[in-house]
Parts: C-alpha cells; structure tokens; sequence
C-alpha cells in the first residue's frame, strides 16, 4: 500500500515485485475474492504502470523464486511498505489463510523483519481496517465504495 505519509520512491521494478507479490499472495488460496482483484488493480493504478510491463509478469512458485524477487527491495522502509501492503491485502477479504500467513511469514523472513515489527504490522491493518468499516458505516455507503 502506497504511503501516503511519507511516499517512498519506487523504482518501476520494485513496483513490479508489489504487484507480482499481490497475485502471488491472491492466488495462495483458492477463492480469488473481488476486493482482492480491485485492490490489485488500484495498485497498477497508483503506481501508473504501462501495461506492456504487465503483459507477461510471472509470479513466484516457491520459495527459492520468493527470494529471487524480493532482491531489489533491499530497503528496510520499502520492505515493511511491502509487508503492509501484502497484509492489508490478505486481509481485505476478511478471511486469511494459512498459505497467505505462510507466505507472509516466509517474505518477512527473507527481508529480515522481525516478529515485533510483523506484529505492528498487523495490528496497522487490523486498525485501519475497522475505520474503514466504520467510516462506511458512518457514511452509510457499501463496501464497493469505501
């Protein structure tokens, strides 16, 4: 998820390992949710991706392939913006499974982020999540807008 506090510059490839981790993380489970695929798509969006890169981007298949793309985010800002995001993303369905808290525990692994920091970060996502409820609550919209 873009920050919008602080924007990281994101070089076009590392905007490609968040969008190629996102499938990744959305194809783990076999029930490819709606917000899921909006979200995605609202993160090409964001990064103002050309669509020829994205023709042909392949996610990973095991974890070896996990490390080969997670080479060019060796900034630790940038990799705990990619963890937020990929949580926030597991977690916009209201359902996480155990291959998408496997597959999060094995990038933070390889990013060397730590529990403490992964546990921040899911009580973040757990936050922003119930504000966003209750701003749709509040705003008396459905979910598709909020």
């Amino acid at each position: 998820m873009y920050n919008f506090y602080n924007p990281l510059e994101l070089t076009e490839e590392q905007k490609l390992v968040y969008i190629r981790l996102l499938i990744y993380l959305t194809k783990s489970d076999s029930d490819v949710d709606v917000m899921e695929k909006q979200f995605i798509k609202n993160m090409i969006l964001r990064f103002q991706l050309p669509l020829t890169t994205l023709q042909n981007l392949s996610y990973p298949h095991s974890i070896d392939d996990l490390y080969d793309v997670l080479m060019p985010m060796h900034n630790r800002k940038i990799a705990i913006d990619l963890l937020h995001c990929l949580r926030f993303s597991a977690a916009i369905d209201h359902d996480i499974n155990e291959n998408e808290i496997k597959i999060l525990n094995n990038i933070a692994r390889i990013l060397e982020i730590d529990d403490d920091t992964m546990l921040v970060i899911n009580n973040f996502v757990f936050d922003e999540l119930m504000f966003l409820k209750q701003a749709c609550i509040a705003l008396e919209a459905d979910e598709v807008r909020c």
